[in-house]
């Protein structure tokens, strides 16, 4: 790849993960006497595409009563996300050489380990989908990034483990891409198995 000048990462199951995963959202939808009035589809795209407050004040208020009531599983599930170790050593390292960006499909509870695990100064700008109303793949998350950065999309690397949101969005912006693949052998041209991988695939720079 070469002229990269932009790299965008996921989060979640490429910089991060969660070691004791609850499914905390999807456990309130199916405790819920009729799934809030809604099929799963639908509400897993409103948990990720609008901020707590938002769904409490538009959800039914039996969502904020299991909400409340459940949090200790949420609690666990957020204490138990760990960085994967060549992380911080790989983001230190294209921080000097390129700008980056991150995009992640999250519920908003979910934003708390970035933070905390002090992942942001890494980064140029951070979007959401909570926050940004967009998931990916939508070409409006991904054209945000184009918009702040300047890039044109040749310039610009997607890095991250979900084929359709990640690799087929970035496919669709006309965007260079590689995918995570931590769990099994490689089998396209475009994966790498951890992020110390990238460079490998970068012109030096």
């Amino acid at each position: 790849m070469n002229n990269i000048k932009t790299i965008v990462f996921d989060l979640y199951n490429t910089l991060i993960e969660i070691q004791k995963s609850n499914h905390f959202f999807l456990q309130l939808f199916k405790s819920s006497k009729n799934g809030f009035g809604m099929d799963i589809t639908t509400y897993s795209q409103c948990v990720m595409k609008n901020d707590l407050d938002t769904l409490k004040t538009t959800f039914p208020k039996e969502f904020s009563m299991l909400y409340t009531q459940n949090s200790l599983y949420l609690k666990q599930e957020l204490n138990s996300v760990t960085v994967y170790k060549e992380t911080i050593r790989v983001l230190e390292d294209l921080k000097k050489h390129y700008t980056l960006f991150l995009i992640s499909n999250l519920a908003s509870p979910y934003k708390q380990p970035f933070f905390s695990n002090n992942l942001h100064p890494y980064f140029e700008k951070v979007i959401f989908s909570c926050d940004f109303g967009f998931l990916k793949p939508n070409k409006e998350i991904f054209k945000e990034i184009e918009k702040v950065s300047g890039n044109k999309p040749s310039e610009i690397l997607m890095v991250g483990d979900s084929l359709k949101s990640d690799i087929l969005g970035a496919k669709n912006m006309k965007w260079n891409y590689l995918k995570i693949n931590r769990q099994t052998s490689l089998l396209e041209k475009y994966e790498i198995k951890d992020l110390t991988e990238i460079r490998r695939h970068l012109k030096p720079n």
